[in-house]
């Protein structure tokens, strides 16, 4: 689900290998395989093939690590300022290393491409060469990558003199805004700029009264939803085209409130989201209206549904039809993640998964019970799923899409619950490192 939120040296060596056993040769080469064997250290078993370690990466008890791309980021968030280093993953070598001007809240990476790296340190924001880490171009404000080449910054235009002071204590009701401030007046308008994302140079700008909601979809080529006090609009981000617009109507004379992109579907509510009321369903194609309902106010549900319609009643959630708004299925005290194109990963606590199921229907598929959790694999679509032993190992699988069984990969030498993956590469946290494993499905 995307919500259209106000504002948006050295390679380390392989594992050991065993050689195979003497059998395995015919016995007038054995005077031969057993040189080889010597000068070579032995073949590599076919389990070996499919998970093999690759190194590890040290990163403080207090640091972070991200894995994006094929490239592993290693935080020291103590360091005064804070640095970030970059390894390639596999095989495991130092990049570079950047140096942050400020030791602000949150420090991360948002956005890597092979060319460039997004960091983001509190609201600013220094776009470094992926290659050397030397500085491109900054911004005080956040930006928003919406493909590899192109992103946008979505800015609020108040009336001077209206910034909240809060020494003051002043009682009334407070706007937010992006640049991390409050004003005691709405915004005037926003401004949304489309940038190039290897040069920070302006490609456009587009000026919208008042405040809007933002969104990308899932495909950058489908546009950048907008939704301002009284239209629905669909941008390109290349060139700031109006792709296509239509008027939001009023609905009780109340104004949309906020809204949401799920797959190909815009949902527009009108009162704060989360909290019930109308919602009127758009197809993201067209703008063309599918439907409209009343939802309930959901009076505390925290389950999740990620990349479904789904609607969270007060005791369970009710996975919707996109194109019609109809109940398909309902489940309770459960978190749901879509999951190719016709399954669901159904989770409890959105870490431990318990089945697939049939996202039309709810049918159980794939029994996950003897596994405790699950790590997405970053544009693969897949998920990785590991469980704990009691020799204090730990096992990992590969579950995909439209895969009938997970397929068991291998096991890590230690206990970890803190992973990441990208399609054939996984970086688990020990004490104060990251092991790196790469995989084959």
């Amino acid at each position: 689900m995307a919500l259209i939120e106000l504002s948006p040296e050295t390679p380390a060596p392989p594992a050991p290998a065993t050689p195979p056993p003497a059998y395995f040769y015919r016995r007038a080469g054995l005077a031969l395989a057993a040189l080889l064997l010597l000068a070579l250290g032995g073949a590599a078993p076919p389990a070996a093939t499919i998970w093999q370690r690759v190194g590890a990466v040290p990163v403080p008890a207090s640091g972070d690590f991200q894995l994006i791309g094929g490239i592993l980021y290693a935080m020291d968030l103590d360091a005064q300022p804070r640095t970030l280093t970059a390894w390639q993953a596999q095989p495991l070598r130092r990049l570079w290393s950047y140096r942050s001007s400020t030791n602000e809240d949150p420090f991360f990476v948002a956005e890597a491409t092979p060319d460039i790296t997004v960091v983001r340190a509190e609201r600013s924001v220094t776009v470094l060469d992926a290659r050397t880490g030397a500085v491109r171009w900054t911004s005080p404000v956040a930006v928003q990558p919406v493909s590899d080449t192109v992103a946008y910054v979505e800015e609020e235009i108040f009336r001077p003199g209206t910034e909240y002071d809060p020494a003051s204590g002043d009682p009334g009701q407070l706007y937010g805004t992006n640049s991390g401030s409050l004003h005691t007046e709405p915004a005037r308008r926003t401004e949304l700029r489309g940038l190039d994302l290897s040069t920070g140079a302006r490609r456009w700008t587009l000026s919208f009264p008042g405040s809007v909601f933002t969104a990308w979809t899932a495909d950058p080529g489908n546009g950048v939803v907008v939704l301002s006090s009284d239209k629905l609009s669909l941008i390109s981000p290349a060139t700031g085209e109006v792709l296509r617009e239509r008027a939001i109507p009023l609905l009780d004379g109340v104004r949309a409130e906020a809204g949401e992109v799920i797959g190909n579907t815009v949902l527009v509510h009108y009162g704060s989201f989360g909290t019930g009321g109308p919602v009127i369903a758009y197809a993201l194609d067209t703008l063309g209206e599918l439907w409209r309902q009343n939802r309930p106010d959901p009076a505390g549900n925290s389950s999740v549904c990620s990349g479904l319609l789904c609607v969270s009643k007060v005791d369970e959630m009710v996975v919707l039809d996109p194109r019609t708004g109809a109940d398909r299925w309902r489940i309770a005290d459960t978190d749901l993640i879509a999951f190719g194109p016709d399954a669901v990963l159904e989770l409890q606590g959105m870490t431990t998964p318990v089945r697939t199921a049939d996202a039309g229907t709810g049918r159980p598929l794939i029994d996950l019970s003897p596994w405790q959790y699950q790590f997405p694999v970053q544009a693969g679509g897949a998920f990785l799923l590991s469980h704990l032993n009691k020799d204090r190992t730990t096992v990992f699988g590969l579950l995909r899409p439209g895969a009938t069984e997970v397929q068991l990969l291998g096991r890590l030498p230690d206990m970890t619950v803190q992973c990441q993956a990208v399609p054939g590469v996984v970086a688990c946290r020990v004490g104060d490192r990251v092991e790196v494993w790469a995989f084959r499905a």
